[in-house]
């Protein structure tokens, strides 16, 4: 009994190792058989078209950091705003919030934190003058002018 003990476990080990062999040997790839792979491109912003919802123009302010324009846009749905400061061709990204019918719009400029809050421009029937409210670091004031859609 021991003699058939000691016989079987060598056998069973170069079996083992031989059925183990084969599936690696069968898992190699040959050229006829890949398919190439299909590239799927990221969204960036390059590639996202973004719809011009509406442009907010603003009169000459004396306040450094202070936009001249405020453009929002839908970007796959989601709402995106941008502004220029007056002399510079750069559009600094802001932060949209909708609240019922007025837009709210957060971004950074070299005076601080500049928040508008422009009234009733979600409503689809605002009219092309605006009204509402800034505020850049520790000032603010009212804002008034002229919307494009």
């Amino acid at each position: 009994m021991h003699l058939v003990r000691s016989i079987l476990s060598p056998l069973a080990a170069a079996a083992l190792s031989l059925a183990a062999g084969r599936p690696a040997a069968a898992q190699q790839a040959t050229a006829e058989y890949v398919r190439p792979a299909v590239r799927h491109l990221a969204a960036t912003s390059d590639t996202v078209q973004r719809r011009t919802l509406a442009v907010y123009r603003f009169g000459a302010s004396q306040l450094a950091g202070m936009p001249s324009e405020v453009t929002v846009a839908d970007s796959s749905g989601e709402l995106v705003a941008t502004f220029r400061r007056p002399n510079t061709r750069d559009a600094v990204p802001m932060v949209v919030d909708v609240l019922d019918t007025d837009i709210t719009l957060h971004g950074a400029t070299p005076a601080g934190v500049l928040t508008l809050v422009l009234y009733g421009q979600n409503d689809p029937n605002a009219s092309g003058a605006l009204l509402g409210r800034w505020t850049l670091g520790d000032r603010q004031g009212e804002l008034r002018g002229r919307t494009e859609r």
